[in-house]
């Protein structure tokens, strides 16, 4: 099935997720600089790209062996296979998951605690690949310390992580809420905020990554203003392999960016509305380089048990 049949079809009976009905405000400007910001609000209600994508594992359940799957990685040594995690207060657990949703393995993370862990990456580090688990939730946009976990990346086989590394940062002046991140091939982290108080923003997590005191991230751009319905919240974010597509979800769409365009300032997004996958809370997204996308959702409730689905998008030329 295709997701425009699907559509037709979901649009002929009741939805059953929070997706919005309004455009997704994921729009861009031309530059990191103030000017961009204004650009971003003009475009916000312009007309996107349509990104052409077909259902390949649709509602896959993870059941309740898989607590509110909130963030998702692909694993780099079999395709296929991959990653989440559960949300605030559960246990510092990865979990590693087949294409089929079967649950591979589960994988302690050294020395880390799940305050509000809510995405999580696969991506270069110093000593080879690692995976980074962000705990940034903050729903009440406290000033808070952000945490960002890093561990060498895992085998589904393994019992847990070696010690992982914690980094703290803070965003400078009021806080925000936050459950997106990604991480480039050249191991920059970046972070895109949630909506929920504040415009969409992207910023920058300052690099080399350092232990110690908290440092402040820095601001890179708006990418929209506030959205004004639940289901344009951003929920997660994925950088493919190559560093040349990124992916930001909310819990109604899936909006696909040239990494230079997006970093840079200018393009619009790609975007495909994510109702006919029938999600509740849709958290999570990863993609690879040749338009595989991932994604995951916690489940009604938070209590029905996690679920999976994967996407094969056909990526405009670059």
């Amino acid at each position: 099935m295709t997701l425009e049949r699907g559509f037709r079809w979901m649009r002929a009976r009741r939805m059953r997720t929070f997706a919005s009905a309004a455009a997704l405000a994921l729009a861009s400007g031309c530059g990191p600089r103030a000017d961009a910001d204004e650009v971003a609000r003009a475009d916000a209600a312009d007309a996107k790209e349509t990104l052409e994508c077909r259902i390949t594992h649709p509602e896959l359940s993870l059941g309740t062996r898989v607590p509110e799957a909130s963030g998702a990685a692909l694993d780099r040594r079999t395709r296929g296979l991959f990653w989440t995690h559960g949300d605030s207060g559960n246990d510092p657990i990865l979990f590693a998951v087949g294409v089929n949703g079967q649950l591979l393995g589960r994988v302690r993370l050294t020395g880390a605690r799940n305050r509000d862990w809510e995405d999580m990456a696969i991506g270069p580090c110093p000593g080879g690949t690692c995976v980074y688990v962000a705990d940034i939730g903050n729903n009440q946009a406290r000033p808070l310390d952000l945490v960002l976990y890093r561990a060498p990346a895992p085998a589904a086989t393994d019992s847990a992580t070696a010690p992982a590394e914690a980094f703290h940062a803070r965003f400078p002046g009021n806080g925000r809420d936050a459950e997106a991140i990604f991480v480039m091939p050249d191991g920059e982290v970046y972070i895109v905020t949630k909506g929920r108080t504040e415009p969409v923003e992207l910023w920058h997590w300052p690099t080399p990554l350092r232990a110690g005191p908290a440092v402040d991230l820095e601001r890179v751009r708006e990418i929209a203003p506030r959205p004004t319905q639940l289901g344009d919240y951003v929920t997660g974010a994925g950088a493919s392999r190559n560093g040349r597509w990124v992916a930001i979800r909310t819990y109604g769409r899936l909006a696909l960016y040239r990494a230079a365009d997006l970093l840079a300032g200018g393009g619009r997004p790609y975007t495909l509305e994510l109702a006919a996958l029938g999600e509740t809370w849709g958290e999570g997204v990863a993609i690879d380089d040749d338009g595989t996308v991932l994604l995951v959702s916690e489940g009604s409730g938070h209590h029905t048990g996690s679920a999976a689905a994967w996407l094969r998008c056909a990526l405009p030329a670059t």
